[in-house]
């Protein structure tokens, strides 16, 4: 071998470590296994060093082949990434893009967003994390997050907020619900009315409490639940309500609920981007303003 290293060594190689056998990789690699031992002998002649162990009918790797699996992972994923620029359009966007999005809001609109922002940067790799509001935040502000997606709470000085639309808090109920075919409900009503509420470590909660309080409404609360699915979906075995903003709805058609309309003070709140005082990063919401019934 003149090379004691080439590409298709670190993928075999990886191929063969991931599956603990000559055998598997090969059928994996598509190629014989005949010729992936080889290939592995060639490559440990040429290092000089042992990449594997033999635990009965397991391939292990020695000290010095795990050390060689953390650097050809680095190696290829770099040529990927190498590759993907040489092939990307003049001036296009490239890298990676953390995103953090609250619970209620990933189902209603990243599917589309993710479409729209893939179509105009197909260059940037995205991540995202379905975090609550406060995570959001926190993350933004140690560097670990690029841009949130999420309520306006404006608690942080670090930390600029762009609104993209407003909502407003309604009563969601499935057709077993008694007020099911009521089109408006006075917020005094929900007094000691049957709701399921999300944990109070959801932000969502917080702000249905302040309002239940603003209003001197105090509902009762059947059920406290930390997953807004599973929440949305007990709503018609329980025969209950739940306070949530309209957009809880939007691409959960399937459950067949409906949110009735309430009268009463402040029930708007803002939805909108998070992201660090100065931060230049691409916006993950852009053509937002083309997703129809969110934008407003």
């Amino acid at each position: 071998m003149h090379d004691p290293l080439e590409l298709r060594h670190l993928r075999y190689f990886l191929a063969v470590a991931e599956a603990g056998s000559f055998s598997r990789a090969a059928d994996r690699l598509g190629i014989s296994q005949p010729s992936v031992s080889q290939q592995m002998r060639d490559l440990e002649a040429g290092l000089r060093v042992s990449l594997f162990q033999r635990r009965g009918k397991r391939i292990l790797l020695t000290s010095a082949g795990l050390i060689f699996q953390e650097h050809a992972r680095v190696i290829l994923r770099q040529l990927e990434n190498f590759l993907q620029e040489l092939s990307s359009e003049p001036g296009q966007l490239r890298g990676a893009l953390h995103v953090g999005v609250v619970p209620i809001l990933n189902v209603a609109l990243m599917p589309d967003l993710l479409g729209l922002f893939a179509t105009k940067h197909p260059g940037i790799n995205l991540t995202v994390d379905e975090i609550s509001s406060t995570e959001i935040e926190t993350a933004l502000e140690e560097g670990r997050m690029d841009v949130g997606l999420g309520f306006l709470t404006r608690h942080s000085p670090n930390l600029r907020y762009e609104r993209l639309c407003t909502d407003e808090f309604a009563l969601i109920v499935s057709e077993a619900h008694p007020w099911w075919r009521r089109r408006v409900v006075q917020f005094s009503e929900l007094h000691q009315q049957r709701l399921l509420q999300l944990s109070d470590t959801f932000v969502m909660r917080r702000m249905t409490d302040q309002i239940c309080l603003r209003h001197q409404v105090r509902p009762r609360t059947v059920a406290e639940l930390n997953a807004i699915e599973t929440l949305l979906r007990s709503l018609a075995p329980l025969k209950a309500a739940a306070l949530m903003p309209k957009i809880a709805l939007r691409g959960r058609e399937g459950l067949k609920l409906k949110a009735i309309r309430l009268e009463g003070k402040k029930l708007d709140l803002e939805i909108g981007l998070l992201r660090l005082t100065g931060d230049c990063a691409p916006d993950p919401a852009e053509g937002a303003y083309y997703v129809s019934g969110w934008r407003r």
